[in-house]
């Protein structure tokens, strides 16, 4: 419902303004992974604070491995976030009339970014659950985590607009990479934040 009433007041403020065609790929570009980061931030912060309120985290800490229970909140995460891109992205591009030269790039920046959303999110979903006050920490935690991740998927899609130099994809491959980092990383160090 965020990432929806987001778009909506979106798309009603900035279509009443008139927007040079130069300048549009760029904003759009922004906006739509505003809109998709903090969405993402909204709804993931809860991954591990359920089983915490529940009390169940013991259980779940006896009768699977560290890895596993980050592996599947890792999927359970990427499988939201999927299922929100497939909503947003479509009505953004609708709403927006957001013109894309290069569809397949588009949405290879946009699948890479939502795998490192969800990546990048789970292991500070981790952490925080940890916290007595999650949901501030967080966005805090989260966001400079993410940046560069957000910078390079605004560039990839702005350029997706444009069509031009989208040959070999370069903000896919450091998506992918950063997909790969974190996951990498995360699974090293889930253990650590998981025994606590």
């Amino acid at each position: 419902m965020f990432a929806l009433t987001t778009l909506i007041a979106v798309s009603f403020s900035i279509g009443s303004f008139r927007i040079g065609e130069t300048e549009k790929p760029f904003l759009y570009a922004v906006l739509l992974w505003i809109i998709l980061v903090f969405s993402a931030l909204s709804g993931l912060s809860r991954s591990f604070v359920k089983e915490r309120e529940a009390g169940t985290i013991d259980v779940l800490r006896l009768s699977a491995r560290p890895q596993a229970v980050f592996l599947g909140k890792l999927f359970f995460n990427l499988t939201l976030l999927l299922a929100l891109e497939s909503i947003i992205v479509p009505l953004f591009i609708l709403l927006m009339e957001y013109k894309i030269e290069s569809f397949g790039f588009f949405a290879a920046m946009i699948i890479s970014g939502g795998f490192g959303l969800a990546a990048g999110t789970t292991v500070v979903a981790a952490m925080i659950a940890q916290a007595s006050a999650r949901g501030a920490l967080f966005s805090a935690l989260s966001f400079p985590l993410l940046l560069p991740l957000m910078i390079t998927g605004i560039k990839g899609c702005e350029r997706a607009a444009i069509g031009v130099g989208v040959t070999g994809w370069p903000e896919v491959k450091i998506s992918l990479a950063y997909v790969i980092i974190m996951i990498t990383m995360s699974l090293l160090l889930f253990p650590l934040v998981w025994e606590e």
